[in-house]
């Protein structure tokens, strides 16, 4: 079991997610600008970007062992993956909960919240067009929101969930429904519908 772990990365993901979580908590409200399609200049917190740090480094883990050997292995390999992933959920999730209730820093708290909602994402993607594209993708998304997820008067599109602020339920709850999907996908997809990235190879 240990060296299922050091082999998922397991090691450099924690390293990854305390990291970012100290990142947010010093960036406290700090933004990029970012040019939106509609209305003047917007900006993106980078609270709300730096959660697909971990959550790269993490769909990396995942893909490093040998799919074709574990998949004829006796210990199943996708309810075991589906466990890293939940335990990397209610680890980001409590640690960002402790860091915003001892130094009230809601920056965090969006950081989780996109974290996990990139996951979920990653591993739909995963599924369906392989991990090579769903890096990229996920990389892509707080970017898109910015510049295509606001109203005129600046608030958010209700679907742009990366760029809600913190405290948002309807955020939170997209945020939830994609991490259920994408582990409902794990568990149901064994190789990607259309690897896109490996056609050439």
């Amino acid at each position: 079991m240990i060296w299922w772990l050091k082999a998922r990365a397991v090691p450099q993901v924690l390293a990854t997610m305390c990291a970012t979580l100290a990142l947010a908590a010093l960036a406290h409200g700090e933004a990029i600008p970012v040019p939106t399609i509609i209305g003047p200049s917007g900006s993106l917190l980078f609270g709300q970007i730096l959660g697909l740090l971990p959550t790269v480094v993490l769909l990396w883990g995942i893909e490093r062992g040998d799919a074709m050997a574990e998949e004829v292995a006796v210990r199943p390999a996708r309810p075991r993956t589906l466990a890293l992933c939940l335990a990397y959920v209610v680890v980001l999730a409590a640690l960002a909960t402790v860091v915003h209730a001892l130094f009230d820093r809601p920056d965090v708290l969006s950081m989780a919240r996109n974290s996990i909602g990139s996951l979920g994402a990653a591993l739909i993607l995963r599924a369906l067009v392989g991990p090579g594209i769903a890096a990229i993708a996920i990389a892509a998304l707080p970017l898109l929101c910015a510049a295509a997820g606001r109203r005129p008067g600046g608030s958010a599109q209700p679907w742009a969930w990366p760029i809600h602020p913190a405290h948002s339920a309807l955020a939170l709850a997209e945020a939830g429904f994609l991490l259920l999907v994408g582990c409902l996908l794990l568990l149901w997809r064994r190789r990607p519908a259309a690897n896109l990235l490996a056609l050439g190879t």
